[in-house]
């Protein structure tokens, strides 16, 4: 009765722990926690096996863990229901990064801000420049790089309506439609779809319908973000 005991009272301890580790996964938003959580469930679990091995109970924990593995699978498969059911989480964000630009779009609120990376305005917040800057900054994206240049064109249009006023020559008619350039790697991918590397095809499938809730041309979004994001899904769902 004492060992039936004993061997209870660790199965529960494990199962709790691993419960645990499950829960933080499934609410985990950022690689360094997920990072965290491995190392320590790595840790725990070498240190349990080599207390087994030392106690001569190996077999036993071996058959404890084999005993428990259906029920870890199906908390595993309540926490992914649940936190599909809660939705998006806050505070998610997907980015996307061009020769002078890197833009960064909250999933939350929508709002579309970022830094610039090369040029005249390199280093300063692109919601801090003025109407001129901004178009400034236009021009030289026009001269040195087109991704760049519709990039911003799509901020502009979500922040400042009516910036084709003041921005010089409006886009010609193909300019807002053109695709996205092809040299896309999945990290990039992961990130414009707000992601951790890795995400299964379910989670990619999920992003994208939100983002492209928010940023279809049709709701008065961007054709070129709405491309970028249809970029990043086909490549990460691509064989």
């Amino acid at each position: 009765m004492g060992a039936f005991l004993f061997y209870l009272v660790i199965g529960a301890l494990i199962t709790f722990v691993i419960w645990l580790a499950v829960r933080a996964f499934a609410q985990a938003d950022s690689r360094t926690i997920v990072g965290a959580l491995k190392v320590t469930g790595l840790a725990v679990g070498g240190a349990f096996v080599v207390w087994l091995l030392v106690s001569g109970r190996l077999g036993q924990g071996l058959m404890l863990a084999a005993a428990l593995t259906p029920l870890l699978l199906r908390w595993k498969s309540l926490a992914a229901r649940f936190s599909n059911l809660r939705g998006p989480r806050p505070g998610q964000t997907s980015d996307v990064e061009t020769k002078y630009l890197r833009m960064t779009l909250d999933h939350d609120s929508g709002a579309l801000d970022g830094v610039v990376r090369d040029g005249q305005f390199r280093g300063r917040r692109v919601g801090e420049l003025s109407d001129t800057e901004l178009g400034e900054l236009l021009a030289q994206c026009r001269l040195g790089d087109d991704e760049s240049a519709r990039l911003l064109e799509a901020y502009l249009d979500r922040a400042r309506p009516d910036w084709r006023a003041w921005g010089g020559a409006a886009a010609s008619a193909d300019e807002g439609t053109a695709a996205p350039s092809a040299s896309m790697t999945r990290e990039e991918a992961y990130r414009i779809l707000g992601l951790a590397p890795g995400a299964d095809a379910k989670a990619v499938r999920d992003a994208h319908r939100r983002l492209m809730v928010k940023l279809h041309p049709d709701q008065g979004g961007s054709d070129y973000l709405a491309a970028k994001i249809n970029q990043a899904k086909d490549l990460l769902l691509s064989p």
